[in-house]
């Protein structure tokens, strides 16, 4: 699940081109322009645009994982079958591997920009983030039981080699999208949210419903019908989601309460499918499913 926009030089790639690939999504549509800015005052500090040939492992990690949290279905593997550069995108596979809906009968990838990869001892640099503008276009999938996501955790999270359980790393779920939510159009529907410690007498649980941001897409439109700009507007005192520029939610992270926020993160592009966010895929939902990330840029004032 970096950033984005504004005037950038250099860029001219492949992309947008047609491909031969099977998939439940159009590929590379050519009549959806990249045509982001970032608006006034943002500088580009860093990004990746996924124009090499391989994902650039220094940056990226395919995080295996067997059994994911929430009662996903699927595993993460950690090749290059299921993430890679196609096109110049980063390309993220979901694949049925057993013709059964249960868990382990699915496969997928998910992608850290982690210090140190996978256990934080890879010597992988990776990157983290602090503050800024974040952001990523996206292509996603879409189709029962699917849940994909661009989100974050604080680079200190025990999974990865820190010494800091979640919640209380932090989180910060800047894309999730999943067929069961708003009833209708689970598909047109983006959700972002925050993560984090209890409050002091546990006032303030972490909780979905108390620091997200929803937004439905309107007339039955999906998420995945083209590409689109999913970002955060990160500062000392709060957090904007936006979707296509438009702002969608905001919360406030005065370093008083919510001081997890106020240290560095890093980056996590996933496909999950079925589990607590989203209802399991059935028989009908097409396989192979590929998430396209055109790319991901760090803005900064």
């Amino acid at each position: 699940m970096l950033v984005v926009l504004a005037g950038f030089a250099g860029c001219a790639t492949n992309k947008g081109k047609a491909d031969d690939k099977i998939g439940a999504i159009p590929v590379y549509p050519a009549s959806n322009p990249d045509s982001y800015m970032p608006g006034a005052g943002w500088k580009l500090a860093w990004s990746d645009e996924f124009d090499q040939s391989e994902l650039d492992e220094n940056v990226w990690t395919r995080q295996p994982m067997k059994f994911p949290y929430n009662n996903e279905m699927q595993q993460y593997l950690g090749d290059a079958s299921v993430a890679y550069t196609e096109n110049g995108y980063m390309v993220i596979k979901a694949d049925r591997v057993r013709e059964t809906n249960t868990r382990g009968s699915f496969t997928s990838a998910r992608v850290i920009s982690n210090p140190g990869g996978a256990d934080g001892n890879s010597g992988a640099a990776g990157k983290t983030f602090l503050y800024g503008k974040i952001a990523a276009r996206i292509q996603l999938p879409y189709g029962r039981g699917l849940w994909p996501a661009f989100w974050m955790l604080g680079d200190n999270v025990s999974e990865t080699g820190g010494d800091t359980n979640w919640p209380v790393c932090g989180e910060i779920d800047i894309l999730e999208s999943g067929s069961n939510r708003a009833a209708g159009n689970g598909d047109g529907t983006v959700s972002g949210a925050l993560h984090h410690d209890p409050s002091p007498n546990n006032t303030r649980k972490q909780n979905l419903c108390l620091d997200s941001a929803l937004t439905t897409l309107p007339n039955g439109e999906l998420l995945g019908s083209k590409f689109r700009v999913y970002e955060i507007e990160w500062d000392k005192d709060k957090i904007v989601w936006k979707l296509d520029g438009v702002q969608f939610g905001e919360a406030s992270i005065s370093e008083e309460t919510r001081d997890e926020f106020h240290k560095e993160f890093y980056a996590i592009f996933n496909i999950a499918v079925g589990g607590n966010f989203t209802v399991s895929p059935d028989d009908e939902t097409p396989f192979p499913q590929y998430m396209y990330v055109d790319w991901i840029r760090h803005y900064t004032r």
